[in-house]
């Protein structure tokens, strides 16, 4: 009797354990598609403008114009971007532009590294202090600093100056950059240093042998943020240039195309603006599968 009812009670657990699987695997499998539909979605939102500039840079000028504008251009021509490239000094904005973004990010990289590795390190409270003063002042709006920057460059002769521009970006970003990485840092156990100092390495190159490739993850993440932001700064850059020969690109095309009364062309602009996210798209293209492969480093490399 005894067996008979082991041997029904046995089947029963069994099919609860065999629906309560199934119930859970449903309802992971309902919000994985729900996250991928929402996630879809934003991108949807999110690249909608650019890809609107790019078809309005293949129009030509009467249908850009057209009220109610067309979804896909009747006439693909690419007078815009010829326009951009002869009319106006395009490549020398996007020179500038890309010399101050890549030195903006490579010493913010190198400053930032090291000044968060010393805090993490050497802690005092000093260090912490002048810290936190930094990304107070990080956190100030550049319209209220605008006057005394200004002030400052004017007194040095610094004005119209690229190399200028460059050291007031870095300065503006090296205290948030030491925020970023110091958290990278802090999670490193000190054992592989004091591996690498036994091994009779010095304290610098124990930091950039051992510490910086499993930081990678920070410095990529700091890199692309320094890089997009300086890429498309436009306050400081309108007030410190003003030769054409010096401009950005966000500074100079808005004063070669928009004057006080009319816009050159919408199609002009919108090819400058599909040409502008070129540079971003390709750093983040190659840099991330070096991303992903750092995350999933960590002490093996060490």
């Amino acid at each position: 009797m005894a067996d008979g009812m082991v041997s029904v009670v046995q089947p029963v657990h069994s099919t609860r354990r065999t629906q309560a699987i199934l119930s859970g695997l449903r309802s992971a499998s309902l919000g994985t598609v729900l996250g991928s539909v929402v996630l879809w979605i934003l991108v949807l939102v999110m690249i909608t403008p650019l890809v609107w500039a790019v078809i309005s840079s293949l129009e030509t000028y009467q249908e850009t114009n057209r009220y109610p504008p067309t979804l896909f251009p009747h006439q693909i021509t690419g007078e815009n971007y010829y326009k951009l490239l002869t009319v106006f000094p395009f490549t020398t904005f996007f020179r500038n532009s890309l010399l101050v973004s890549v030195m903006t990010a490579a010493i913010t990289i190198l400053l930032s590294s090291t000044a968060a590795y010393s805090i993490t390190r050497f802690r005092s409270i000093a260090a912490e202090l002048t810290s936190f003063v930094g990304l107070v002042a990080y956190m100030l709006p550049g319209i209220l600093i605008i006057v005394p920057v200004f002030g400052v460059a004017y007194r040095l002769h610094a004005l119209d100056s690229l190399p200028a521009l460059i050291a007031i970006y870095v300065a503006f970003f090296v205290p948030f950059g030491v925020w970023q990485l110091r958290s990278y840092f802090s999670g490193m156990p000190p054992e592989l240093e004091d591996a690498a100092l036994v091994d009779g390495a010095s304290r610098l190159e124990a930091f950039y042998l051992v510490v910086l490739p499993q930081a990678l993850p920070g410095l990529i993440a700091t890199g692309i943020w320094t890089f997009t932001v300086a890429w498309n700064e436009y306050l400081f850059a309108s007030v410190l240039l003003y030769t054409t020969g010096h401009e950005t690109l966000s500074v100079g095309l808005f004063t070669a195309m928009i004057s006080d009364t009319n816009l050159y062309s919408w199609g002009v602009l919108m090819a400058a603006c599909a040409l502008m996210t070129v540079p971003v798209m390709i750093i983040f293209m190659i840099i991330q599968g070096r991303l992903v492969s750092g995350l999933s480093a960590g002490a093996v490399k060490g």
